[in-house]
């Protein structure tokens, strides 16, 4: 057997190959990709993200997608968010920032120190039953309502939290922001019972009014009532304490449970006063102010001066007005 001798110039000539080789044919990981809006019959890799009615999603696992496989549906192909960790960034020092997806991913809106209802929210860019995660500056605190004008339940953050959880998620329509504890902004009128002042001031925490609109309701429920805490809510009559005609009351039910999250009890006084507060504070809103709101808590939307009942008696709504005006701005209101 001959054995034939291995030339060096036949070796160079195989690194070379080698290195021309290893300069085309680099294998490189897969890496993530922004794949646009999801699509079904369509292959996503771990880590690519796509949108889907407004938000981000991240595949968790390799698949190709099918028809009912959208990112809202499978959580275990999908994760709501656009990934990077869950570490947030240092949030701002002037307000709380709200995001549309989990891990501080998606539409991002900031807003400062207040009280918003929805349509403040709407207002700002937020809409009704939104965000999943929320960054909070070190001394804030924010409560997060399940219904419109601080009702329903209520959540409450300190800090930061970069996934609110199911029970939160996607359900805020109003919230309020401030730095601290909340404290009282009126005192309570001596002659104001404990109990009363306590109703008014739950309802004007409902409506975000920092406790003007207590002193309001208060001075309405001493004209209407004299502060009467044994008058009986009745089908038939004025319910209690701010004495709420039956077809006024019966015309607002269903508003009262969108804002309260539950049904009208005639019988509870705080529902009495939560109704009544309802009406007053629309009166006030469509009219313009406090004293037109008054004439038509008593008079009607359709009152004017020198208008009469269907007896043909004057409806003195102006002389009511004046009444509890007085008594509200005795009391220190501010408007």
């Amino acid at each position: 057997m001959t054995i034939k001798k291995f030339s060096f110039k036949a070796l160079s000539l195989m690194l070379v190959f080698a290195f021309i080789l290893s300069t085309f044919y680099v294998i490189s990981p897969v890496s993530a990709a922004a794949r646009g809006a999801w699509a079904p019959n369509t292959a996503y890799a771990i880590n690519d993200t796509v949108t889907y009615s407004g938000s981000t999603y991240t595949c968790l696992q390799a698949h190709t997608s099918l028809v009912g496989w959208e990112p809202s549906n499978v959580p275990a192909l999908w994760q709501k968010g656009g990934g990077g960790g869950t570490t947030p960034p240092p949030p701002p020092p002037n307000g709380v920032t709200f995001y549309a997806d989990i891990n501080y991913g998606g539409t991002a809106i900031t807003l400062g120190v207040g009280n918003y209802t929805l349509s403040q929210l709407n207002a700002r860019g937020i809409p009704n039953d939104w965000m999943s995660s929320l960054r909070v500056p070190s001394g804030w605190t924010v409560e997060v309502y399940q219904n419109d004008h601080f009702g329903g339940t209520k959540w409450t953050y300190t800090s930061s939290s970069s996934w609110v959880g199911n029970t939160v998620n996607d359900k805020m329509s109003s919230v309020k922001i401030y730095t601290g504890s909340p404290t009282p902004s009126v005192t309570k009128p001596s002659e104001v019972p404990s109990h009363i002042w306590t109703y008014t001031m739950n309802a004007d925490n409902k409506f975000g009014k920092g406790g003007d609109f207590a002193l309001l309701l208060s001075a309405v429920i001493k004209k209407e009532s004299s502060f009467g805490a044994g008058l009986p809510g009745s089908p038939s009559a004025g319910d209690g304490l701010m004495q709420v005609e039956p077809n006024t009351r019966n015309a607002y039910l269903s508003q009262f449970s969108s804002t309260f999250g539950r049904a009208y009890n005639h019988s509870s006084e705080q529902d009495q006063v939560y109704l009544g507060a309802l009406i007053l504070n629309e009166k006030i809103v469509r009219f313009g102010n406090i004293y037109n709101g008054l004439l038509r808590y008593n008079g009607g939307d359709n009152w004017y001066p020198g208008a009469t009942d269907s007896y043909g008696r004057p409806i003195l709504a102006n002389q009511y007005a004046d009444s509890v005006y007085a008594t509200y701005k005795g009391y220190g209101g501010k408007y």
